[in-house]
């Protein structure tokens, strides 16, 4: 399936946190620029509501840095203007035998009812520029892809698709950290906390 969809320029003045919401099918392309340019915090707290202008000048680059930034980005955004989708028949997301364990576990242990479902989705966010979200919810929406794997029901949010298919979901337990952990295939990297990436 493909769509059009209208682009939106990125200019100097507009906030950091911003830029990976005018475009969301780009917005993976747009931090990989900005973190390979020197910008890390794409969404962290620290750096969203400063203006892009602000964000460069202020880890040390010119005006001429900054224009060429701009370039790289709007070129970026702009290029194919259409959007492939995901079919959904298409889609794979695996939890891993230990996630599935675990998840059953916080069902139990956050007094859930068995029919709650697990939604997986994709935020702007993180050190990376964005950051994967797991919830439960009571009631599954008819806007997210919804499907069983071993007894949990799962709910993906349309928008994250492109981004979260072909990821196994696991869960490690080690001295240094315990926690799921997502191993995907589509991430240009990413970053120690396991959380976010780019």
């Amino acid at each position: 399936m493909v769509k059009q969809q209208t682009q939106q320029i990125i200019t100097k003045d507009i906030r950091i946190g911003d830029i990976l919401m005018i475009n969301p099918s780009k917005a993976q392309l747009a931090s990989q620029i900005l973190n390979d340019f020197g910008i890390h915090c794409t969404s962290c707290g620290a750096a969203s509501f400063e203006t892009l202008e602000q964000g460069v000048i202020g880890h040390g680059f010119s005006e001429k840095d900054l224009d060429k930034l701009l370039i790289d980005l709007n070129k970026a955004i702009s290029e194919g203007g259409e959007i492939k989708e995901i079919k959904e028949n298409d889609f794979k997301l695996i939890f891993s035998p230990i996630a599935v364990k675990k998840v059953k576990e916080a069902i139990k242990s956050q007094g859930k009812k068995l029919t709650s479902t697990l939604r997986v989705s994709v935020l702007a966010g993180g050190c990376s520029g964005f950051l994967y979200d797991l919830q439960f919810i009571d009631k599954p929406s008819k806007a997210d892809l919804n499907f069983k794997q071993d007894g949990i029901n799962i709910a993906v949010d349309k928008k994250s698709m492109e981004m979260l298919n072909g990821i196994e979901i696991d869960y490690i337990d080690t001295l240094n950290e315990s926690g799921f952990k997502f191993n995907n295939p589509n991430s240009s990297g990413g970053c120690g906390c396991g959380k976010s990436f780019h």
